[in-house]
């Protein structure tokens, strides 16, 4: 026999084989799990030795799980103390009278913070060969959400001193309410030593300082936001990309054309590159006094450039800098004192990125629903084990 002369066989059908012995093996397994249930109740009696429950008949049954869809008929047994009529199977799945398993519950809500509702739903009947609606994935979101959100707030230890660092940012996204074109939505972040971002409150609309109401903030980085500049904090830095991106914008108005604002800009960005290499430097080697002496000649060279400003016919652009020039300083002072501020708002920033991705670039629109997703999905990439412990607890059934 040669080799060309083997007959082929066509893999669609033996995965289609896999599948259909897989479901029937899910089913066999339900129906096990029910006689063991069924078992486990007729051990209870009432108080004149009769059983307390007896079977109620049986109702047909479509479970909906990940490996696909079991048809069944669950047995019912009626309570003779309460008078109440239940299926032991469905309420020791945790179902009732739902026919999706958590665990499709929550692939298709986890599915769905990372693309839309639309494709979540093309994804899950392309695996498992059932159509899930959109709206009903919405509604698993709106399901699990909260208990994510709970965790996120839930009592822990306290964090260290590096952790008390925050971010904070803004953006808007398009409004479904009439007469309302858009909505803020608010993050604050918290960034630990190694520069991660972890998420600590979304608010949606309201100001921005209203996310940091609730949270203990000693340490602050920011853009020039006036709501944001205005919180009081101890120690607050103003992001050097901002700052920058600010007095652009204000030379513009003030009639500056492009080649003369990069001329003035640039400088400008050499000098505050400067001095954050210059306190990662010296920080590595303990040298504070060195921290401080940059410091100093930082804030010279500000003012040297306001002054410029003041005689080139810029007086808001010279008041621009002189205002926020202490605070663009603040994260080398408390270097010196061994606290690690980042000079930028860069890890809030990527944050906002991701919620762009979801709701801007994809269209979506600000329902009742959105701030649920994206609580999952900033959870999930910011505080995965927060994010899973949730998971773990809906999934198991107990309380938040």
């Amino acid at each position: 026999m040669k080799i060309e002369e083997i007959r082929p066989i066509e893999l669609t059908r033996l995965l289609n084989e896999a599948y259909h012995r897989g479901v029937d093996a899910l089913r066999a397994v339900f129906e096990e799990m029910e006689v063991f249930l069924l078992e486990e109740l007729r051990r209870f009696t009432l108080p004149n030795g009769r059983p307390r429950f007896v079977g109620h008949g049986s109702r047909p049954r479509r479970l909906v799980t990940h490996l696909g869809t079991a048809d069944l008929r669950p047995r019912r047994v009626q309570d003779r103390l309460h008078g109440q009529t239940f299926s032991p199977l469905l309420t020791a799945l945790g179902l009732g009278k739902k026919r999706y398993t958590r665990e499709l519950r929550a692939a298709a809500a986890e599915m769905a913070t990372r693309t839309s509702f639309g494709d979540a739903s093309e994804a899950i009947e392309r695996t498992i060969g059932l159509r899930v609606p959109r709206r009903t994935i919405w509604d698993f979101v709106q399901e699990i959400a909260p208990g994510v959100k709970h965790a996120l707030h839930a009592p822990s230890t306290p964090p260290p001193v590096a952790r008390s660092v925050h971010e904070a940012d803004s953006t808007f996204v398009k409004s479904q309410q009439r007469g309302v074109r858009q909505v803020g939505v608010h993050v604050a972040i918290t960034m630990d030593p190694d520069h991660h971002a972890h998420l600590a409150e979304v608010k949606v609309e309201g100001t921005p300082a209203s996310v940091l109401e609730h949270e203990t903030v000693t340490h602050l980085v920011t853009d020039g936001d006036l709501g944001l500049m205005a919180h009081p904090v101890e120690f607050h830095q103003l992001c050097h990309v901002h700052f920058v991106r600010s007095l652009g914008a204000t030379l513009q108005e003030e009639g500056v054309g492009l080649l003369d604002r990069e001329a003035i800009l640039a400088p400008m960005r050499n000098l505050l590159a400067h001095l954050r290499n210059s306190v990662e430097y010296h920080r590595l080697r303990q040298e504070w006094w060195a921290i401080t002496d940059r410091v100093r000649s930082t804030l010279t060279e500000l003012e040297a450039v306001a002054q410029r400003l003041d005689r080139g016919a810029c007086p808001r652009s010279a008041q621009w800098v002189r205002r926020q020039a202490k605070a663009l300083v603040v994260f080398a002072e408390v270097a010196a004192h061994g606290i690690s501020l980042p000079a930028t708002s860069n890890g809030a920033e990527r944050v906002m990125g991701m919620i762009a991705d979801r709701c801007k670039r994809k269209w979506a629109r600000w329902g009742s629903g959105l701030l649920n997703q994206l609580v999952m999905l900033l959870a999930r990439k910011t505080r995965r084990a927060t994010y899973e412990l949730a998971l773990r607890r809906y999934l198991s059934g107990g309380a938040y």
